[in-house]
């Protein structure tokens, strides 16, 4: 007579092998390698704590120190990183920097806020936005205007030819927009 053995006490076996191994072999202690100036190490197995970082935070982090050192801001100093932001694909931290500096009435920040919902310069993947919106474009060009920025009445003028344009063929949006240049 044969006996037979249940597979299932080899799943068992397994299981509890796999459990053991997770816990004593793999590196769970998430230690992170030091640099002698503080900076963080380019090791394998390393864990990159920067990565865990929620859009927008070292944005506003940077903002939250701006503000402890008082005004005057260098404004110029806070959109040059919102652009640097911006080429490496942070596009929260590059948004809310700019958007930052161009309340606080730095003209290229007005500007480049325009810009990133123009209908007409609209990119996405430059844009936290997820299409144009000439609303918003119109605002900041306003602000922008109203400070004499040359530049900006013409972007004005691009876009309410827009608006009329895109008013003909039944966009809705671009007609509310109009009412803006009655």
């Amino acid at each position: 007579m044969q006996v037979r053995r249940n597979p299932l006490i080899w799943i068992i076996i397994i299981v509890i092998g796999l459990i053991l191994y997770l816990f004593l072999a793999s590196d769970r202690g998430g230690q992170i390698a030091a640099k002698t100036d503080g900076s963080q190490a380019d090791a394998i197995g390393v864990i990159d704590r920067s990565l865990l970082i929620p859009p927008g935070m070292r944005a506003r982090g940077y903002i939250a120190q701006l503000r402890e050192n008082g005004k005057p801001y260098a404004l110029d100093s806070v959109f040059d990183k919102g652009n640097s932001y911006q080429r490496e694909g942070n596009l929260a931290d590059a948004h809310l920097l700019f958007f930052f500096s161009a309340r606080e009435g730095y003209l290229p920040a007005m500007m480049k806020m325009g810009e990133l919902a123009d209908p007409i310069l609209f990119q996405a993947q430059d844009s936290l936005l997820d299409t144009a919106d000439g609303f918003q474009a119109y605002k900041w060009y306003r602000k922008a205007a109203d400070l004499g920025h040359a530049a900006a009445n013409e972007r004005i003028d691009r876009l309410q030819d827009w608006a009329l344009a895109a008013a003909k063929t039944g966009d809705a949006g671009a007609r509310q927009l109009l009412l803006n240049f009655r």
